[in-house]
């Protein structure tokens, strides 16, 4: 324990003795892991390190010394400056015989100051000889050239011209976010004469605003390039003017007003069963209508038109119309069906003002088989049947048929029971 006591004694008289020098070395606490601490002194007559140099890139510092020899020598301790005012320990050297170090340092403008210091075998170690960076190396320049070229769909390109400094590696893209309003890097070119970034995660029209900055070998990076912005190509304008039919046989016709962009290319119509539904795209074309044909009649079903353009850009899709077909026409209503001098005499009411002739259907058991028969194209409203047969039963109904051929539902059916007539006839049909 006096031996302790003395030692650390020993150490504090030499470094006030230093400082009444005026040469304050500034020694922090040493931490050798090779060394017993307790045996730890300094001893001023140990030699210290000679030609000491130093060199210095963006990212680098490179110490230079001649060895120094003795069979006590143990290595070398080197130091950097901390921003407290002192130094700190940074490496150990356990070898007398190097004379290189190199720091990575991307911060010398504030780290910029050096110690080394020789170390015994026995835990004795030298006053430091000090060095500093008198010249920084030259930064990286921004880039004298950057633009981003707008009017491209689904994206924006950034062009640069190549950094004439060797050193650059590659180049950073950075895009600020028009949301957040805060700049993230998107990119990482590893080529210093690459030129070029294409940015395709932009939505059409919105402005973009990119900087870029070079970078070397070990990552240093020049200043952020002058701001440039960049827009997508804008989608086509929206179709107006969608009109739908709703008086139409078994087809709806589209028709919307002509697109005004010069680079159009179709139209793509989406229909759906529900105006608030899932549309599904139905067809494609260059004209400024079109036809959607049925087998069925009063049918219904919602429409929208977007604009496609030459590069594959779709419009948003046109505020929905609704279509219908023509609803089928009602059935007429049978009010009388009897037996009149040998004749069925069959009368109806028209339900529909847009029937223009009717369709007569009668059936019957002949012998076997059940027959039936089919008398068309009728524009009364009575009908005589005088192909009868007496102790047989006959069934009817009546069609309605509109002008463009379109039929209805069946009349309710309605049987007569023919007992026996009173005299021959021979049909007109």
């Amino acid at each position: 324990m006096k031996r302790l006591i003395l030692t650390i004694s020993s150490v504090v008289l030499i470094s006030l003795y230093s400082g009444c020098e005026g040469k304050n070395i500034n020694m922090p606490k040493f931490s050798l892991p090779i060394l017993d601490m307790s045996n730890l002194r300094l001893d001023k007559s140990m030699p210290t390190v000679k030609n000491l140099k130093i060199k210095s890139s963006l990212s680098e510092v490179a110490l230079e010394w001649t060895p120094v020899r003795g069979k006590y020598i143990a290595g070398y301790r080197i130091y950097r400056n901390n921003q407290n005012g002192g130094f700190d320990l940074i490496k150990t050297i356990p070898d007398p015989y190097a004379a290189h170090y190199t720091d990575v340092n991307k911060n010398q403008r504030v780290f910029n100051r050096y110690k080394i210091s020789v170390y015994s075998k026995d835990g004795r170690v030298s006053l430091p000889r000090e060095i500093a960076i008198k010249k920084l190396a030259k930064p990286l320049t921004p880039l004298s050239y950057v633009t981003a070229v707008s009017g491209l769909p689904n994206r924006v390109k950034i062009l640069w011209r190549v950094d004439p400094d060797e050193r650059v590696t590659g180049y950073l893209i950075y895009r600020l976010d028009p949301q957040t309003k805060s700049w993230k890097r998107i990119a990482r070119v590893d080529k210093r004469l690459s030129v070029e970034y294409i940015d395709r995660d932009v939505k059409p029209g919105v402005k973009y605003s990119y900087k870029v900055y070079a970078f070397d070998e070990n990552g240093i990076s020049s200043r952020a390039s002058k701001v440039v912005s960049g827009v997508a190509k804008n989608l086509p304008p929206v179709v107006t003017g969608l009109m739908a039919t709703t008086d139409k046989a078994r087809k709806i016709e589209l028709i919307w007003k002509p697109t005004s962009i010069t680079d159009f290319d179709h139209y793509n119509i989406y229909a759906s069963s529900f105006v608030d539904s899932l549309y599904s795209k139905i067809s494609q074309t260059r004209a400024t209508h079109f036809v959607d044909h049925f087998d069925e009649d009063g049918k219904i079903r919602f429409y929208s038109v977007t604009t496609v353009d030459k590069d594959g850009l779709e419009s948003l899709r046109s505020k929905p119309v609704k279509g219908m077909t023509l609803p089928p026409l009602l059935p007429p209503k049978i009010t009388s069906a009897k037996v009149i001098n040998n004749s069925v005499e069959l009368k109806w009411e028209n339900r529909d003002n847009k029937a223009v002739k009717y369709n007569i259907y009668k059936s019957y058991w002949d012998g076997w088989r059940v027959k039936k028969i089919k008398i068309s194209g009728f524009k009364a409203t009575t009908f005589l049947d005088p192909k009868i047969e007496a102790n047989k039963k006959y069934t009817y109904y009546v069609t309605a048929v509109d002008k463009h051929g379109i039929e209805s539902s069946k009349s309710r059916a309605i049987e007569v029971q023919v007992l026996g007539l009173t005299s021959k006839k021979k049909s007109w049909f």
